[in-house]
């Protein structure tokens, strides 16, 4: 059991990890409940998800491996679970302890890598868990197999291959779910996808190719059966999940398992080389399509920040602005279309080039990105922020009335006047900011969002002249 010599969590963290630790507890024991539902008469279970479960929670919460009551939850799952359907005292004891055995093997090997590779965001990432999953496997193996004769007779050398070719399987098909399902935050803030229509069918094709080669392997049979479905899944890699691709695994190796164990195979020592073909047939069956899932999740990942980078500002994060541009002219034809009101704001710092000259560029950075903070706080989630350039800042606000956008625009202009930006510990500074607002009830049509943001800045240079610190409205000239 690992030893703990950090600092003590505090007391909100530790009830926190308690809490973390029996969830964990309470999903193993439910876990082992259904693997001991797969066990063949007198031996081992075929499919033993457990120890897998276990062991992708504590690395997709790594504090979880250094909490004692962790440990004393896994373990007190196994041998209850054991107890509850009907080992004896003996069998529940060294059977629970080469799980436990198993996971903490695998947790100490994987615990080590970068994270991203442990979470499957990693180029190498497939080899690294079919690793992983090897030493837990041996682990678990050693200790099981040593046991087994004991419990259940037969040849020890057996007894560990079988062990090992079974916990690899298990943990193969396992791990991946876990460790690659979305957090529950993510899956409230998930859009649902649109299965209706030509390009839902088209999202199917994988998957029916899929169901389609499975068919075929149970109704052909054969050796070569088993790798029927290997092109769609490296299909269904290519245009699904991580997470999607390795439920689809492991629903696939459980088919497998089960089709073959009617009849065709026996998952005892005596039967061992059939099972342990099939049982690594199987394991390296899945290596291929997480692979190419994990590469594209890494290839999506760097495509997404490359396009976030491309799309937003990359000192304050808010749009660029031809971004800004393009969204405001999205939103203005929808607005022009239902006849509904809009205002632009162009934003300009007061005196912010002294800033720079007095208290250096570092300074300045560190000044623009404190202010897009404080005007994010002041705007709703339909409006747009956008830099423009330098210390000018331009703020689309749909639906609001005349009032309304001048009441924004005055609130902007004094949270910004009290706000005292802090950069050091001898350095605050108070600065002003200057705002000129268009408004219109029917605004234009999105070829005409350029002049729109221009009669926006002739206000903001009328608000400037006139002695900064101020908002300046002004009707726009429609041509």
């Amino acid at each position: 059991m690992p030893d703990l010599h950090s600092k003590p969590p505090s007391a909100p963290l530790a009830q926190s990890e308690a809490y973390a630790a029996a969830a964990l507890g309470i999903a193993v024991f439910i876990a082992c409940v259904i693997g001991t539902l797969s066990r063949p008469v007198e031996f081992l279970a075929s499919f033993w998800p457990a120890n897998a479960l276990m062991l992708g929670l504590l690395l997709r919460r790594p504090s979880l491996g250094y909490h004692r009551g962790t440990w004393l939850w896994g373990g007190g799952a196994f041998v209850s679970s054991s107890l509850l359907m009907g080992d004896g005292m003996a069998a529940a004891f060294l059977l629970s302890l080469a799980n436990l055995a198993g996971v903490l093997a695998g947790w100490v090997f994987l615990k080590r890598l970068d994270r991203d590779t442990v979470m499957l965001r990693g180029t190498l990432s497939a080899l690294y868990l079919l690793c992983g999953c090897i030493v837990s496997s041996l682990g678990e193996a050693l200790l099981g197999g040593m046991a087994t004769p004991y419990l259940f007779g037969g040849s020890m050398v057996k007894a560990i291959v079988m062990w090992f070719t079974g916990a690899l399987i298990c943990n193969m098909l396992m791990l991946p779910v876990v460790l690659s399902a979305p957090s529950f935050e993510a899956i409230r803030r998930a859009r649902p996808g649109s299965w209706l229509g030509y390009r839902g069918l088209l999202h199917l094709l994988p998957l029916a190719a899929l169901v389609t080669s499975e068919v075929a392997a149970v109704l052909l049979g054969g050796p070569g059966s088993l790798v029927f479905g290997v092109p769609a899944l490296i299909w269904c890699a290519l245009r699904y999940s991580l997470f999607s691709t390795a439920l689809l695994c492991l629903a696939v190796g459980i088919t497998k398992l089960y089709t073959a164990s009617l009849g065709l195979i026996i998952y005892t020592p005596d039967h061992m080389l059939d099972a342990v073909s099939l049982r690594l047939g199987i394991t390296l069956l899945s290596l291929g399509p997480l692979a190419v899932a994990s590469f594209q999740a890494v290839r999506n990942e760097l495509l997404d920040k490359l396009n976030y980078a491309a799309r937003h500002d990359a000192l304050t994060g808010v749009l660029g602005r031809n971004t800004f541009l393009e969204q405001c002219a999205h939103w203005l034809q929808r607005l022009a279309s239902e006849r509904r009101p809009a205002a632009v704001l162009m934003i300009d710092l007061d005196n912010f080039k002294s800033v720079n000259d007095t208290y250096g560029h570092a300074a300045g950075d560190e000044l623009l990105r404190g202010f897009t903070r404080l005007v994010q706080q002041q705007l709703g989630p339909a409006d747009l922020l956008g830099r423009m350039g330098g210390e000018e800042f331009a703020v689309l606000l749909p639906n609001v009335s005349h009032a309304e956008a001048r009441e924004v625009a005055e609130r902007l202009c004094e949270a910004t006047r009290r706000e005292l930006f802090t950069f050091s510990d001898d350095l605050q500074l108070h600065i002003t900011a200057s705002i000129g607002m268009v408004h219109q009830n029917a605004p234009p049509g999105h070829e005409r969002i350029e002049q729109w943001l221009k009669e926006a800045d002739y206000a903001l240079y009328e608000a400037k002249g006139t002695g900064r610190n101020r908002v300046v409205t002004r009707a726009f000239a429609a041509a």
